[in-house]
């Protein structure tokens, strides 16, 4: 079978709405975009997506793809996940940080699981850091690890959450920069990605850190800015500075977070508050030790929550009336530009051909690094040892 896909007559949000217009996918990449392509006689598989929309593959900056559990006994350990599972959702970019777990789940396991996705079509990426100090590395030092391991693009902290080692001030200052002196070195995004947790000022040594390393504003991401109602002002405040704020819909008080706010009222919210657009996002926080319980506290079926990024902005569209472009660069082009990813995240000539295929807000369709993944809302792709 050729190489080659053209997708035909399909209304392309880049994320910008650029029109109907062809795309050729060829060597991974976008490599012509037009009306009516003439492709000469090549020998290509054409897809026609007339009266549909094509739009960016998913950026997911926080995701836990070997399970980010351990908070309830050994048995609370969560398993890994899957590339057809990704796939469906339209994930075809993932950053996978640590979780709370970070002894059974180490490092060497977590970028194992990056090999294998990649080697599955899904792109996926890699955090340092962690819940628990010291930093757990693979090369022996933190500076090692970044400079070293190409798939670690930054690395995670947690602040104002009682599950964590806390940071002095200058300790988080120094990290910082760092963090900053290793982006010059290696040309990668070396993102400060901070876990808000429930204290009353969960962003104070953040916002300290910004402020007194003399590090650029667009090194620093604050996340989990919807898990209580002092997040959603520490974001403000991050924002406000200059930094990158993100959501998670995993938070929400239907799925056992009864401070959190959901996380399109979050956005809505945070846009009405006068941050910049371009510095929000969105990732999952997927797969993390977050149970679902029911009225009379027994356990229900354990919700991976992959779907509920793309259903994040469905609802923003539909019910908040923002405009799909704005709420796809959400999950598309402002992650990837906050994590460095200069070729995810949008759909341009030489971009990434990550893509999604969309009939009306289901994903019908999905492309990574211009393989097709989803065929008519069914995977292609499946790991090793995925369940049928």
């Amino acid at each position: 079978m050729s190489d080659l896909h053209a997708i035909r007559n399909g209304h392309l949000h880049a994320p910008g709405d650029i029109g109907v217009r062809d795309l050729l996918l060829a060597g991974g990449r976008v490599v012509a975009i037009g009306e009516r392509l003439d492709l000469g006689g090549l020998d290509v598989v054409e897809l026609d997506a007339a009266g549909r929309r094509v739009v960016p593959g998913l950026v997911d900056g926080h995701l836990h793809v070997i399970g980010g559990g351990g908070n309830e006994g050994y048995a609370s350990r969560i398993p890994e996940l899957w590339a057809g599972e990704l796939a469906l959702a339209g994930i075809t970019t993932v950053v996978a940080p640590p979780g709370l777990d970070m002894v059974a789940k180490s490092l060497e396991g977590l970028l194992a699981k990056t090999y294998a996705l990649d080697s599955e079509g899904i792109s996926a990426y890699a955090m340092a850091g962690g819940f628990q100090r010291p930093f757990r590395t693979v090369t022996g030092s933190l500076l090692g690890d970044l400079f070293t391991i190409e798939r670690f693009i930054g690395v995670k902290v947690a602040l104002g959450e009682v599950k964590a080692t806390p940071f002095r001030d200058e300790e988080l200052v120094e990290l910082a920069a760092q963090l900053h002196y290793l982006a010059g070195a290696t040309g990668k995004a070396c993102l400060l990605h901070a876990h808000l947790g429930q204290s009353p000022d969960p962003a104070r040594q953040f916002l300290h850190a910004m402020r007194a390393s003399g590090v650029p504003a667009h090194r620093f991401q604050a996340t989990h800015g919807n898990y209580t109602e002092h997040t959603m002002q520490a974001v403000l405040d991050v924002a406000a500075a200059g930094g990158y704020v993100d959501f998670n819909p995993i938070l929400t008080p239907a799925f056992g977070h009864p401070r959190a706010v959901p996380a399109a009222e979050a956005v809505v919210r945070t846009l009405a508050a006068g941050v910049d657009p371009g510095l929000v996002t969105m990732t999952t926080d997927g797969n993390a030790s977050v149970p679902i319980l029911r009225a009379d506290g027994t356990r229900d079926v354990y919700e991976k929550s992959l779907g509920w990024l793309w259903d994040t902005v469905t609802e923003l569209v539909r019910e908040h009336g923002v405009p799909l472009e704005l709420a796809l660069s959400f999950v598309t082009s402002n992650p990837a530009r906050a994590l460095g990813l200069d070729r995810k995240g949008h759909l341009g000539v030489g971009a990434d051909a990550d893509l999604l295929v969309l009939d009306d807000d289901l994903i019908v369709d999905v492309f990574a690094r211009g393989r097709r993944l989803v065929a008519d809302g069914k995977a292609l792709v499946r790991s090793m040892y995925e369940p049928a």
